[in-house]
């Protein structure tokens, strides 16, 4: 049995309701009792300060399964999908289902970039020609690059009338 610290706030309860020379099965009963009233006031407390909404998903349906499906694909609990996904809604972003590959895509244009930059820093005979073909294709590999960062982060948005296009 594990020992309580004199200054807890279970033991000025036990001290409180006069458990503390009661018998062992009194102090078990007190416990109980404290814990009960602990947990209801710490629940009360969250409810307060965060908002708790229960949302029923029907397996007949599938929309369990295709919730699910959806959590799953973007390696998240249903929950925190559920969140993420209402956030994005709500502010108009888009949930990328896969960061790393994302990330990857991202890594593989900025060294385009960077072996273009190279190239041009070469210097040769008549390389004015070719640096002016060089400077086009840096220019566009920076274009490219944000656009697809662009797309891939804020795909664009349904129109108000259009709730249920889907974003491919």
């Amino acid at each position: 049995m594990r020992k309580i610290k004199a200054n807890s706030n279970i033991w000025q309860y036990l001290d409180s309701v006069g458990a503390l020379g009661g018998t062992e099965e009194e102090i078990k009963s007190a416990k109980r009792n404290y814990k009960k009233k602990y947990l209801l006031a710490y629940r009360q407390r969250q409810r307060k300060e965060k908002q708790e909404y229960i949302i029923l998903l029907s397996k007949e349906n599938g929309e369990y399964n295709a919730v699910a499906t959806a959590a799953k694909k973007h390696s998240m609990s249903v929950t925190a999908f559920l969140k993420t996904a209402t956030l994005a809604y709500i502010n108009q972003y888009y949930i990328v289902p896969d960061r790393v590959q994302l990330a990857k895509l991202e890594q593989l244009l900025a060294q385009c970039l960077n072996e273009v930059q190279l190239i041009t820093c070469t210097k040769e005979k008549y390389s004015w020609e070719w640096e002016q073909k060089y400077e086009a294709i840096e220019k566009r590999i920076i274009k490219l690059e944000s656009q697809i960062k662009e797309v891939l982060g804020n795909p664009p948005l349904a129109s108000t009338n259009d709730s249920q296009i889907k974003i491919t």
